[in-house]
């Protein structure tokens, strides 16, 4: 396809070429069967077959131990931000607030669950420009909450910290390098950044977990009956599943998340060179240039006229959606596994073209 443009957007996001064009056969013609894959049962042979794949590619990528489970859910990681607390909030639970996203957890949490619910550190003051530092997590917490990378302010936790129950929101990252996912409770993703369309969230959930969910947690939001029925507790969104296993393949074929985060600092790097060599036309919006996303590349310009100007002259240049959110401002590229590395080189080209010629 040679008319794609370079799309920044954080999510629903830019997805492989190669993955939409097979996932697209697929949908019309499952491996010459005379239908697609969103037509077969969810109880049939052929979607059966996709979940196994699916979920050993998963745990072969990750280096998923046996201690934990593939899940394949619905809801958003937003409705994960009240199901964790749901099964697994025995006792206190701890938030680390870097962000919009680790903000909106605890909020969903402590709404529910009141006093039982404690954020330990927060970066708000300093209107999120870095991850919170300094704070010490309670060990015999139920579970310490932390997102690995806030999408909206352009920083991430280049080490995840160390706990017993350690549960993790990688939605905007998930797959974008490698992760530490044996010592960890609970990792989730909404499938819309890095795996996929919108629609699916993959959880990967230590199976220990399961004994602390109450008999009064409904079933539709239990993890342990989700585990049992293979993810199939009722009907799964069964295209974007097959395509999350589209992007597994694809994943293993450009060399595995080892390779995929290689590219990724290769593509980030491009652009803070960009901002950090504009002699302050652009100014990176995170403090602490260490914790600097991978994903998604924040910044501002002089002044919101000049920045309206720059997102619609980029447009012009096939790099499409370089808006900043709307409670932010400024711009951000959203650069997941699916962008190119010409991608990048594209918008720091024009990035250097454009404070030249508005500066």
């Amino acid at each position: 396809m040679s008319n794609r443009v370079f799309n920044f957007s954080a999510g629903p996001a830019m997805l492989p070429t190669e993955v939409l064009e097979a996932s697209a056969k697929a949908l019309v013609d499952y491996q010459g069967k005379g239908f697609g894959i969103a037509e077969c049962s969810h109880r049939g042979k052929e979607f059966d077959a996709v979940l196994d794949e699916a979920i050993d590619r998963c745990k072969k990528l990750l280096s998923v131990p046996d201690t934990h489970d593939v899940l394949f859910l619905q809801g958003g990681a937003t409705q994960l931000f009240s199901t964790i607390p749901m099964n697994f909030l025995n006792g206190t639970a701890e938030y680390v607030v870097g962000g919009e996203w680790g903000k909106k957890a605890a909020a969903a949490a402590r709404d529910a669950y009141g006093e039982k619910v404690r954020v330990i550190a927060s970066s708000e003051e300093t209107k999120f420009d870095r991850p919170p530092t300094g704070w010490k997590a309670d060990p015999n917490a139920a579970y310490l909450h932390v997102c690995s990378n806030e999408t909206v302010h352009g920083h991430r936790l280049a080490e995840w910290p160390e706990h017993a129950t350690l549960v993790v929101d990688a939605s905007s990252e998930m797959m974008s390098r490698p992760h530490p996912v044996s010592r960890t409770a609970i990792i989730y993703a909404g499938a819309q950044k890095n795996l996929g369309p919108a629609g699916v969230v993959l959880a990967i959930v230590r199976k220990d977990l399961y004994e602390r969910i109450g008999k009064g947690v409904p079933k539709i939001f239990n993890f342990k009956a989700h585990a049992d029925a293979k993810s199939c507790l009722n009907t799964p969104p069964t295209f974007g599943i097959y395509f999350l296993l589209e992007t597994f393949r694809w994943l293993d074929a450009q060399g595995g998340l080892a390779a995929i985060e290689k590219r990724n600092a290769e593509k980030a790097a491009l652009l803070y060179a960009a901002i950090d060599g504009s002699g302050g036309y652009y100014k990176g919006t995170v403090a602490d240039k260490s914790a600097r996303s991978h994903m998604n590349v924040t910044f501002t310009l002089p002044s919101e006229e000049v920045t309206d100007k720059f997102i619609k002259e980029a447009a012009k240049n096939s790099m499409m959606a370089l808006k900043g959110y709307r409670t932010v401002g400024g711009i951000r590229a959203s650069i997941y596994n699916a962008m190119p590395v010409a991608g990048c080189k594209a918008l720091a080209d024009f990035m250097g073209t454009f404070a030249k010629a508005n500066g």
